[in-house]
């Protein structure tokens, strides 16, 4: 798969606005504490929450759009993911609901399946504007991986730029990819590589739905 100038360049984006908060924080502690010398530790408590925060994120991220692989094939690679979005998840209003799998339940994941699915989790978690419940299912098929997501909570809704996103070809960047968008076109051009397609709708309670099928010879 190529990725455009334009796409890292939006990824770029989208990466430091996500880290600029957590960063900055660590800043405005240290400042604290330099103009306060009898702080009680507040300074210092943020620093440390903030501090953590970016570690999470930037681990989630190395993962869903750097060259990072992940921690192998199969259960192990899904594990360490589900791993690193639990760690990204951790302080927010939503919530991850992703089964235990048995070492029998999948057989060999390649890496691009684990970026596609931390991508899927965060556009889930973007459809929960006042937070909710991200479910994933597994389903071993004879095509192939099937993977599904839900986001249920109110005011559950895919955002319509990403629903764009979602619907460009792969290889071809239009206008409507931003970089508050650029990580649904990324997770989309993954699974084409891997000759899938991501699928969106609406459950019957209202709920967000997000689902792939990786057939049989993905190899990327």
């Amino acid at each position: 798969m190529q990725i455009d100038l334009k796409v890292a360049q939006l990824l770029s984006s989208r990466l430091c606005h996500d880290l600029v908060g957590p960063i900055g924080a660590v800043n405005t502690g240290l400042e604290l504490m330099e103009e306060n010398s009898g702080d009680d530790g507040g300074a210092l408590n943020l620093m440390v929450r903030s501090a953590s925060e970016a570690t999470r994120r930037l681990a989630f991220y190395r993962i869903a759009f750097g060259m990072g692989a992940g921690g192998g094939a199969g259960n192990s690679a899904l594990i360490e993911a589900r791993t690193l979005a639990d760690g990204f998840l951790e302080n927010t209003k939503v919530t991850l609901d992703w089964p235990n799998l048995t070492p029998e339940a999948i057989g060999p994941v390649p890496s691009g399946v684990v970026k596609v699915v931390l991508n899927m989790i965060l556009m889930a978690t973007e459809s929960l504007p006042r937070g909710g419940v991200v479910g994933l299912s597994f389903m071993q098929l004879d095509e192939g991986l099937g993977v599904g997501l839900t986001a249920s909570g109110e005011g559950a809704t895919l955002r319509e730029d990403l629903g764009r996103a979602l619907a460009q070809d792969a290889g071809v960047v239009a206008d409507v990819v931003t970089a508050r968008n650029v990580h649904a076109y990324l997770a989309q051009c993954l699974a084409c590589d891997l000759g899938g397609k991501i699928e969106h709708s609406v459950g019957l309670s209202g709920e967000v739905q997000l689902a792939v099928l990786f057939p049989n010879n993905a190899v990327c």
